[in-house]
């Protein structure tokens, strides 16, 4: 069932036309999306993204819904963040998660939230069998999301903490 639907949002995979409308900042993306977007949404990191999004989605249509999916706050109808995956599954079954939020609605649990319907939606897909991600040393707030996710520690020389789950 797409969007994902739990208790306090809904999370929306983009197809190509909102992908497109979300970086040509077009008023239809509120539109399909049912929802405010902020001034500050999409973040940097995303909005560089967006022509990479686009091109894959253009010569590799089952890329969807493997990578952008858009998170709204329910109460607010309101664009709080965003989450996805860093492509479609590998030949071994391997997905990467990312995700952000908007620093207003950090610490609040959405994050958890998002990311726990999105892993609970993935691991019912085909060939899933592996998540894994990757968090900078100091970002204990996804370090908790992570592990609230069940995802263990792995190797991690340098700054970034590397982590895995397998689908049970």
């Amino acid at each position: 069932m797409l969007p994902l639907n739990t208790n306090r949002l809904f999370i929306y995979p983009c197809r190509l036309p909102l992908l497109t409308q979300i970086f040509l900042e077009h008023p239809h993306a509120r539109e399909t999306l049912q929802a405010n977007i902020p001034e500050n949404w999409p973040q940097p990191d995303l909005k560089e993204q967006l022509p990479h999004f686009i091109e894959l989605l253009q010569h590799d249509p089952r890329s969807f819904p493997w990578m952008l999916w858009i998170i709204v706050n329910k109460e607010e109808g309101t664009v709080i963040g965003d989450i996805g995956f860093k492509g479609r599954p590998d030949k071994n079954g391997v997905i990467e998660i990312g995700y952000t939020l908007l620093p207003s609605w950090r610490k609040k649990g959405y994050m958890r939230e998002a990311a726990t319907a999105l892993v609970e939606w993935a691991f019912r897909q085909p060939h899933v069998k592996k998540l894994i991600a990757e968090c900078d040393v100091t970002n204990t707030a996804s370090m908790k999301v992570l592990q609230h996710l069940g995802m263990e520690e792995v190797k991690s020389p340098g700054e970034m903490l590397h982590w895995q789950l397998m689908n049970k």
